[in-house]
């Protein structure tokens, strides 16, 4: 039963006029992917309270946390890109030219993140390479 559906579905292909001729090259339109939606990494953000801070982390990056692969890291409180246009800003830091982690920590006091973000909300993490492009990370939802 299976092969005589696979081959009606294949004869029905063959049916079906093309509008591309053996003499024309196929074109394929190429689209420059936008870095928010494209994933290139398994990193991912946790958050956490520690005594009356939070705790941001950025684990799992493709490459050592330094300025040979890395500008910043920033966490904030929407799924945009950091700004502070958008005053979406929880945290950042700034890559420095050592650094052989894959992984990257950084602390607010909690009174300063309450102000911007509310308990159940998501966290989202940012990589900011060196060609300028920002990176997201999975994202965690940060309980207080």
């Amino acid at each position: 039963m299976i092969k005589k559906l696979a081959a009606l579905t294949l004869a029905a292909g063959l049916l079906v006029p093309s509008t591309v001729s053996a003499a024309e090259p196929l074109q394929t339109a190429k689209q420059e992917p936008s870095a928010p939606s494209q994933l290139t990494s398994v990193a991912y953000t946790t958050v956490s309270i520690v005594g009356k801070r939070v705790k941001f982390e950025v684990k799992a990056l493709e490459n050592y946390f330094n300025s040979n692969y890395y500008q910043r890291i920033a966490w904030t409180s929407n799924d945009e890109e950091p700004s502070v246009f958008n005053d979406n800003i929880l945290s950042v830091i700034v890559a420095k030219k050592s650094g052989q982690s894959y992984q990257v920590t950084s602390y607010e006091t909690l009174t300063s993140v309450k102000d911007k973000i509310e308990s159940g909300q998501k966290v989202y993490g940012w990589a900011l390479a060196l060609n300028g492009v920002w990176y997201p990370t999975m994202p965690a939802t940060l309980y207080y």
